[in-house]
C-alpha cells in the first residue's frame, strides 16, 4: 500500500489514509506523501463501535471529496464496502489471501464492490469462483527505496552487530518464524551439505501475533542434532535498513516456504541482485525462472533442495549472472511504478460510470 501511494501520479490522484486504529503506520502515510485520518481503537467484535467507524468513514468521504474508497485486506472491505456504499463512491478491493469458508467469509464477500485486486494466482480464482471481477495484481517492489536502505547497513556493520564472520558466504532467509514458511527445510538441506564449508545460515525474522512462539527453540535445538548450530545464526527480527543490508550481502537468498502466495523477501533480494533458491510454490515460481534468475525446488523435497543449495555453492561464478537477471527482470514486471500503474487503471475502471 505504501508504495503505491509513493508511487501515485499526483496530478490525477491525491491519496488519503484512513487507518481503523492509531499507530505507527500514521507517520509511514504522512512520510509517503499521503494524508492520514485515524480513527478511535476498537475490534471487530464491538459492534457498535465498527458501525460508528463506517458512518466516521461516509463522513469522511462526504467532507473530503472522496470519489474512490480503496480497502486493503479482507476485513477492510467491511469498512471500506460499506462506507462506499452509504456514500455513493465506488470501491476496489486489495485482497491478500484465500479465505476459510464460513458465515463470516459469506457475509463479507456479499458486501458489494466495484473491484478486486488479488495479489496471486491463487487469490484471483478464490474471488473470481465466488463472482467477483477480479484482477490480479502483483505486490510491487521499491527497488530505489531498498537500494537506499541496503547502503545505511553496510556489511561490515551487520558483521560487528550480529557477531558474523565478515569474510564468508551468508544464506540468508527472511520470514516470520511459522513452520509453513520453511525454516526447518533449511536447516536439514544445509545439513546435507559438506560441513566443511565455510558458509553461515542467517535466519531473519520471529514470532508474529504470538503464533508458534516455540517454534524458535525448535528450530534451535534441531541445529543442534543436525551438528550446525554453530553455523547459524537467529537475529530475531531487525529494521528496516538491517534487513536490506542482510539481502544485499547475501551470498544467496533461500525461501524454502511450502505455502507463499507472494514472496516479498525474494523480490527484494532479486531486486539487489542476490540469486534465490527457493520452493516452486506460486509467487517465487511466478518471480523466479528457474536456471535464469534463480532455482526452484519441488515444494518439500529437501534431498533436491539440498542438491541444488550444493550445486549453487560449488560454482560462485553463476550467481552473479543469475543476480543480475533476476534483478532486470524484478525492475521490469515487479516493481512499484508497475504496480501502481496497474492500479490506477483500476481505479479509472471503478470511476467510469456503468
Amino acid at each position: 500500500m505504501l508504495e503505491c501511494i509513493r508511487e501515485l501520479d499526483r496530478r490525477e490522484f491525491e491519496p488519503h489514509v484512513i487507518q481503523l486504529r492509531p499507530g505507527p503506520l500514521e507517520a509511514l502515510i504522512r512520510e509517503a506523501g499521503a494524508i492520514a485520518h485515524v480513527l478511535p481503537q476498537h475490534r471487530m467484535r464491538e459492534a457498535h463501535k465498527v458501525v460508528g467507524a463506517i458512518r466516521r468513514i461516509r463522513q469522511l468521504a462526504r467532507q473530503e471529496g472522496f470519489r474512490l474508497l480503496h480497502s486493503n485486506g479482507f476485513r477492510a472491505h467491511v469498512y471500506g464496502g460499506l462506507a462506499a456504499r452509504w456514500a455513493g463512491v465506488p470501491e476496489v478491493w486489495t485482497t491478500h489471501t484465500i479465505e476459510t469458508p464460513g458465515w463470516s467469509t459469506r457475509a463479507i464477500l456479499g458486501i458489494p464492490t466495484r473491484r478486486v485486486l488479488a495479489n496471486c494466482p491463487r487469490t484471483e480464482t478464490f474471488f473470481q469462483q465466488a463472482g467477483l471481477p477480479t484482477t490480479l495484481i502483483w505486490p510491487g517492489v521499491n527497488v530505489a527505496d531498498l537500494t537506499d536502505r541496503a547502503s545505511r547497513a553496510p556489511r561490515e556493520r551487520l558483521a560487528a552487530q550480529f557477531h558474523l564472520p565478515g569474510d564468508h558466504p551468508w544464506l540468508v532467509m527472511s520470514a516470520r518464524l511459522q513452520r509453513y514458511k520453511g525454516q526447518l527445510d533449511f536447516l536439514e538441506a544445509l545439513a546435507r551439505v559438506d560441513a566443511s564449508r565455510s558458509t553461515r545460515a542467517i535466519i531473519i525474522g520471529g514470532s508474529l501475533f504470538g503464533a508458534e512462539t516455540e517454534y524458535e527453540r525448535e528450530l534451535k535445538s534441531r541445529a543442534t542434532t543436525l551438528g550446525i548450530r554453530d553455523r547459524v545464526t537467529f537475529t530475531g527480527f531487525v529494521s528496516d535498513d538491517d534487513l536490506a543490508g542482510f539481502l544485499a550481502a547475501a551470498h544467496l537468498v533461500v525461501h524454502p516456504a511450502r505455502h507463499e502466495d507472494f514472496g516479498l523477501s525474494v523480490a527484494e533480494a532479486q531486486a539487489l541482485g542476490v540469486p534465490v533458491l527457493a520452493y516452486d510454490e506460486v509467487g517465487p515460481a511466478a518471480i523466479l525462472r528457474h536456471g535464469e534468475t534463480g532455482w526452484l525446488a519441488p515444494v518439500g523435497d529437501v534431498a533436491r533442495l539440498a542438491e541444488l543449495l550444493g550445486q549453487i555453492l560449488a560454482d560462485p561464478n553463476v550467481m552473479q549472472g543469475i543476480g543480475q537477471a533476476g534483478k532486470a527482470r524484478v525492475i521490469r514486471e515487479f516493481g512499484a511504478p508497475e504496480h501502481a500503474r496497474r492500479t490506477m487503471d483500476e481505479y479509472r475502471q471503478a470511476l467510469t460510470p456503468r
